[in-house]
């Protein structure tokens, strides 16, 4: 099924495949021709070809630069990159072993596993925390290090993720809803 979508923060069309990822449709030959690693999202355009969320976003920001969704000085850039690996590298996993226990069962869930997700984001929060006491997005102005962390967001407030221990990162969370590309974070949720 294709679907016409618009990246709202940059107001891009852009065609999208949904694809059906609990029947593991994104293993089949064809995507893995496109992703070798079999996973979402893949962005294909005239001259381009690429994978993975950080290195899409980026080249959405070089190829499309307005709005600006990145800092053009090196050390501050250097800080974005550093915020979308902590996302990718430290949060997601965690939220990911919470998420998949979550799908299971009641009674073939782990709560050893569950807790230890938990405890492990109970770890990684206050991070988050710091970073947010003094300004509204992780580097002051909205940018690509908030967009790597925002459908995890989501997805952690649909399994039960708390934050009300880190007021800061909650009206961060809250803030990253109410902008209008949120829709589309919700759209992939609902896939």
């Amino acid at each position: 099924m294709r679907t016409r979508i618009v990246l709202k923060e940059k107001n891009l069309p852009f065609d999208r495949i949904l694809m059906d990822l609990p029947n593991k449709e994104q293993k089949q030959d064809w995507y893995l021709a496109l992703n070798p690693y079999g996973k979402v999202p893949v962005l294909v355009e005239e001259g381009a070809w690429v994978y993975e969320s950080a290195l899409c976003n980026e080249y959405l920001e070089e190829k499309y630069p307005t709005p600006s969704l990145a800092p053009t000085d090196a050390g501050a850039k250097a800080q974005m990159r550093l915020w979308v690996e902590f996302c990718n590298s430290q949060f997601v996993p965690s939220l990911i072993g919470l998420v998949y226990e979550n799908r299971k069962p009641p009674a073939e869930r782990s709560q050893e596993k569950i807790n230890s997700s938990k405890a492990r984001l109970n770890e990684l929060l206050p991070r988050l925390e710091t970073q947010l006491q003094s300004q509204d997005y992780l580097l002051g102005n909205y940018s690509i290090a908030d967009i790597a962390f925002t459908p995890f967001l989501a997805l952690g407030e649909r399994v039960g993720v708390d934050l009300s221990s880190f007021p800061r990162t909650a009206q961060w969370a809250a803030r990253l809803k109410k902008r209008d590309s949120y829709e589309e974070v919700k759209i992939g949720l609902a896939a």
